[in-house]
């Protein structure tokens, strides 16, 4: 492991930093891994009970990038990109989303066949994907045209592509960029990851699936009205495990943004004044957010 951490410094520094160079073909395949093993490591930052709650990935993941470890080289069925990150100077962060390949029309599948990891570190931004179902393994491209670091042909050059700006930075990590080239198949965010299970209108309240599987937190129906017609709003609730979320109404669901301290911090960062909502449930404190809400919460996040 640590030639893997020597190689990610010596190599990545410099467009960590923004200055333009060149990945060489013998390094793209320990810089591939690395990344790989770096966004497998980021996951087990969750808590025990998150874990138990079926957080983060498979243990045989962790055992198979172990098992391969004298090969220098991502797991098999995994590919891998590196761009440009235009956005908040300084930032830095490793998200993980499950995916799904199916057929429009057809039912969520059950269980993701495979997942994207993306990592952001100052200008440099690497985003890998890996299918954990080998008989669904297809060829896919990407929206903003990075170049490609694994499986490698030759030498890369960096910055190439587009750059991942912060307002698609979200999308970009959820995986919504990747594009089978394959068609009809289409590779879609895993809906219980990034996704609650449908609300419920009771009266005046929306009541949403809190993210325990276990309780409900709700919110006025105002605020589902206004996002229908294009206005967001993010606020805290706290559910009857004790843990309090910040979530964010959207043009189609509410999304669960963070948790407890992390919670409590981004939201605080986001810009506005708060609003006050009376409903029969008693006063509700939410803020209003900017046109481009993703984008503003992941500055907040970035801020704390």
């Amino acid at each position: 492991m640590s030639q893997l951490e020597k190689t990610a410094q010596r190599v990545l520094t410099p467009f960590i930093l923004g200055k333009p160079g060149t990945i060489a073909v013998e390094d793209q395949a320990v810089i591939a891994m690395w990344a790989q093993k770096t966004a497998l490591t980021a996951m087990l930052l969750s808590s025990e009970k998150q874990r138990d709650e079926g957080y983060g990935l498979a243990p045989s993941e962790y055992t198979a990038l172990y098992e391969q470890r004298e090969r220098m080289q991502p797991l098999d069925a995994s590919r891998i990109w590196v761009g440009n990150y235009a956005g908040t100077d300084g930032f830095s962060g490793v998200r993980v989303t499950p995916l799904v390949m199916r057929v429009p029309w057809s039912p969520e599948p059950d269980v993701p066949q495979g997942y994207a990891f993306t990592i952001v570190l100052g200008q440099l931004v690497i985003q890998g994907l890996r299918f954990t179902s080998p008989a669904l393994e297809v060829d896919v491209t990407t929206e903003l045209q990075m170049p490609q670091l694994w499986p490698s042909s030759a030498a890369l050059q960096w910055p190439g592509g587009q750059p991942c700006t912060e307002e698609s930075f979200l999308s970009f990590a959820d995986g919504k960029m990747i594009r089978s080239t394959v068609e009809p198949l289409e590779l879609h965010p895993w809906r219980p990851a990034v996704d609650v299970a449908q609300s419920i209108l009771v009266e005046d309240q929306v009541t949403v699936p809190a993210m325990c599987k276990k309780h409900v937190v709700s919110y006025p129906a105002a605020l589902l009205r206004e996002a229908m017609r294009g206005s967001f709003y993010a606020f805290l609730r706290e559910c009857e495990c004790g843990v309090t979320y910040l979530i964010q109404t959207d043009s189609d669901r509410s999304r669960f943004r963070a948790h407890d301290n992390a919670a409590l911090e981004i939201y605080a960062n986001l810009p506005g004044e708060e609003r006050l909502i009376q409903s029969h449930a008693g006063n509700f404190v939410c803020k209003r957010l900017p046109a481009d809400a993703d984008a503003a919460i992941t500055l907040a996040a970035s801020r704390r």
